[in-house]
């Protein structure tokens, strides 16, 4: 969603956290967070901003690591919200080698599972595609069919953020012409960090993969270890959270891990999984049962 934002207003990261807090802006109500898009764009005529945290960073000489993943740098934590700066790598980035696009999610249509308002910083902006989907009639498996609508193709500019709904909106991001910075404002909810982000293929409209970094792709990592070098503690700790756990994907590979531990119990650990409210996981636990 397109929200107009210009504004003349100079705002500092203290007086953007203060505006937060006088306006009561409600990090689980997309509207709340909308209203907050001046005050974000005041942020963005701070030419100041990145420039102080990449000062400090070469003034300790490339010691340690600057805080953050490669691609984002950390600006402010206040409650549920984190700010944060994303760094945008151009086309002759990528083509001269410098940077892979994979290393951005640039052509891989994705959603995410928390609700973000983002605006440009700095250079061109990056050209990007905008889909809705609902996620609560998806079981979600690679392959899987899914009802998209596109929303608007649109491209970063002064005085324009994009609001976008946690598991209800995807994108899909080009390059820019030059290398460009954006500024989010990330409403970072704890309901929503069980959920999948997905990968989406926009041309046979399917789920085509998760993203690698999520939290629940490294919960399933761990797991998947667990499976393999348990023991008996392990396989307890696998059972509570595959009877609890609010993520539907980290239930079924908590069944998978214990079945890997447990061989000659498998029969019985499907037919509990085949009980499981998600389809995804029902519908795994019938066809193992099956086979």
């Amino acid at each position: 969603m397109t929200v107009t934002s210009a504004t003349q207003k100079n705002a500092s990261i203290e007086e953007f956290i203060e505006y937060l807090e006088q306006n009561s802006i409600d990090p689980r109500d997309v509207d709340s967070i909308a209203s907050a898009a001046p005050m974000l764009s005041a942020l963005t005529n701070d030419r100041e901003l990145i420039v102080r945290p990449l000062n400090q960073y070469l003034k300790l000489g490339f010691k340690g690591s600057m805080p953050g993943l490669e691609q984002s740098i950390p600006l402010a934590v206040h409650g549920d919200f984190r700010l944060r700066a994303n760094v945008w790598p151009s086309t002759s980035d990528i083509t001269a080698g410098r940077v892979l696009p994979d290393q951005f999610a640039y052509d891989h249509a994705h959603d995410h599972n928390f609700h973000f308002m983002t605006i440009a910083y700095f250079g061109t902006g990056y050209v990007t595609e905008i889909y809705e989907y609902d996620y609560e009639r998806v079981e979600g498996y690679i392959g899987e069919m899914v009802e998209l609508r596109f929303l608007e193709r649109t491209q970063f500019s002064a005085g324009r953020a994009m609001l976008y709904r946690a598991s209800r909106d995807l994108h899909i991001q080009f390059p820019p012409e030059d290398l460009s910075i954006t500024l989010s404002l990330m409403a970072d909810l704890p309901e929503l960090r069980s959920r999948d982000q997905f990968f989406f293929n926009l041309q046979h409209r399917t789920i085509s993969g998760f993203a690698p970094h999520s939290e629940t792709s490294r919960r399933i990592d761990i797991i998947s270890m667990a499976g393999q070098a348990g023991n008996d503690d392990t396989c307890q700790m696998l059972n509570d959270m595959a009877q609890s756990h609010p993520c539907r994907r980290t239930r079924l590979a908590a069944y998978e891990a214990l079945v890997r531990l447990r061989p000659a119990e498998a029969v019985g650990i499907w037919e509990r999984a085949a009980g499981d409210s998600a389809p995804l996981v029902a519908n795994e636990a019938r066809a193992r049962l099956a086979g």
